[in-house]
């Protein structure tokens, strides 16, 4: 079976699940006494998740022809403009229009993909709400200075990542109302005007990091693709050809985990996932670079839905993203292995960000060691084998507000490194840490014929880590002072970590805690593959089970 192919069965599962749930008819309106942003994320994940059943029904009903999907896909379109016809109603703002854009774009991909198959009073209803919403917009929030100029992490510049989301869903929706609203030929123009001369240019720093966190990557890239790719097959005009020659795959490639655990290991979910199947898919039609094509089909869960492990406290919304169908539409085909012409590069180090990355591959079997911001993170086949707890990433969150964006500091200070070197000699990369007059931190040596990671930490702190594989970190120097059997449960949090979510499946893992010998603590990772019990019950590496794809509660 074909990647493509493949792709497309992962979404018909998720869309029979969901052909028959109803839409929820309360619309839930923004409040100004908002501090913990329960109302931001009960909205935002409602939003999210109505937005991404909604294109993967209508996507898997464009690509399939299913009488049953199609006719589920209509009624969902319909419901959801419904329900959130009255998104035109509050001024837009930053809390608001990152999930307004999200319903536009939703109903504009709704009505295109079913556009042969929706009733006249269907197509005139969504036609007046997707009007009515996009009108506001772009009277109210992109008629903004800081909205529609160059982008940045500084409160006087508007979010990289915000923006592309928000340009992106906006200039889509701009594309489904051509020839049925006066203004929309303009409204794409000025979204091809912001991609232009602000997004391509700017949404991605130097280094080709994501400036907010390589979390972002993919749904910054990936919400480029989505308009330009429109943009040139209605009206011709292209940025997308020399855009994606231009952009380096890199950063996504060093961050993708093809199969990855259900629950955080270290950074958010959905940093590593099927968005970057998609978004490499995409280049690798574009570049015509079939190594990147064999990368994106190695997605272990291609075509289904992505569910955020967590639900909303008050509502219980849960945030859906429907990512993966897009690989289905860009994927160039050809060989499904790891290994076409040159590799990718196996190792990236981002200053920006103060990130390094080496892995051996990304196919089954395959590792990625990361060390972000002085803490090392290493998975073997997509499982944890190590996470580091020290330094402790704490938000900042007065800073957060001010910008916009999230904003870290490590405690305890000191531990983070000024500077990282990478040194990538095929077989074995070294990367190592020093602080801003240049004394060692740490040295992470990895050998991949033989799978390990070796951690040096020079120092008088102790460590604390956590991992999930049968097998613990190995200490070679150093003193184990403790090991707590479930010492470790992933807390998940939105809104600059003041809102405390539920947890849809909570999980402990040991911790263990090592004080330096003489100053220096050595602990040795195997990276192998996982051993028998690694997927069972107690596992982590659960994406195989088909009901982790969606939380029934």
């Amino acid at each position: 079976m074909s990647f493509r192919a493949r792709v497309v069965a992962g979404m018909l599962v998720d869309a029979e699940t969901w052909a028959a749930r109803p839409v929820d008819d309360e619309w839930i309106a923004p409040v100004a006494d908002d501090p913990l942003y329960e109302n931001l994320y009960d909205r935002f994940w409602a939003i999210m998740a109505d937005a991404a059943v909604l294109e993967h029904l209508a996507l898997t009903a464009q690509l399939t022809g299913s009488p049953a999907v199609t006719e589920a896909a209509v009624a969902r379109l319909d419901a959801t403009a419904r329900r959130w016809r009255r998104e035109a109603e509050p001024a837009p703002d930053y809390g608001t229009a990152y999930a307004t854009t999200r319903v536009a774009k939703a109903l504009a991909v709704g009505s295109d993909c079913l556009a042969g198959a929706l009733p006249p009073s269907v197509r005139d209803r969504v036609l007046e709400v997707l009007t009515t919403i996009t009108r506001r917009l772009a009277a109210e929030w992109f008629t903004r200075p800081d909205v529609r100029g160059p982008v940045g992490t500084g409160a006087d510049r508007h979010s990289p990542h915000h923006s592309s989301v928000e340009w992106s869903g906006f200039g889509i929706a701009a594309l489904a109302l051509l020839d049925r609203v006066p203004e929309a030929a303009g409204w794409v123009t000025d979204a091809e005007r912001q991609f232009r001369d602000h997004l391509l240019p700017g949404a991605l720093a130097a280094d080709g990091a994501a400036p907010e966190g390589m979390d972002f990557w993919a749904s910054t890239v990936l919400s480029q693709v989505q308009f330009l790719d429109p943009l040139r097959r209605v009206t011709g005009r292209d940025l997308l050809t020399a855009h994606a020659r231009s952009l380096d795959p890199t950063p996504g490639l060093a961050v993708y985990l093809p199969r990855r655990t259900a629950t955080a290991d270290g950074h958010p979910h959905y940093g590593p996932s099927t968005g970057l199947c998609a978004v490499l898919s995409a280049l690798a039609r574009e570049r015509a670079e079939p190594q990147l094509a064999a990368v994106a089909a190695q997605e272990a869960a291609p075509g289904r839905l992505e569910v955020w492990p967590a639900r909303s406290p008050r509502r219980g919304e849960q945030l859906l993203m429907a990512w993966g169908g897009y690989a289905a539409l860009w994927h160039p085909g050809g060989p499904d292995g790891d290994a076409v012409g040159p590799p990718p590069a196996l190792s990236w180090y981002s200053p920006t960000l103060g990130e390094a990355y080496v892995r051996s591959g990304w196919g089954p079997g395959s590792f990625v060691v990361a060390v972000r911001r002085g803490r090392v993170t290493a998975w073997a086949d997509g499982v944890c084998a190590l996470a580091d707890l020290t330094p402790e990433a704490v938000i900042d969150v007065e800073e957060s507000r001010r910008t916009g964006s999230g904003v870290y500091r490590t405690e305890p200070p000191g531990l983070e490194p000024a500077a990282l070197r990478v040194i990538d000699l095929g077989d074995t990369a070294v990367v190592t840490g020093a602080d801003a007059a240049g004394r060692p931190l740490l040295r992470v040596s990895v050998d991949r014929p033989r799978r390990t990671a070796t951690i040096l930490r020079i120092g008088a702190h102790p460590r604390r880590w956590w991992w999930a594989t049968p097998s613990a970190p190995a200490v070679g120097t150093g003193t184990v002072t403790g090991i707590a059997a479930g010492g470790h449960r992933p807390d998940l949090r939105a809104g600059y970590g003041l809102l405390d979510v539920v947890e849809t499946d909570p999980r402990a893992y040991p911790v263990a805690t090592v004080e330096p010998d003489a100053g220096r603590i050595e602990v040795a990772v195997q990276l192998g593959k996982n051993r028998p019990g690694g997927s069972g019950a107690g596992g982590q590496d659960r994406w195989r089970r088909a009901p982790r794809q969606e939380d029934t509660a």
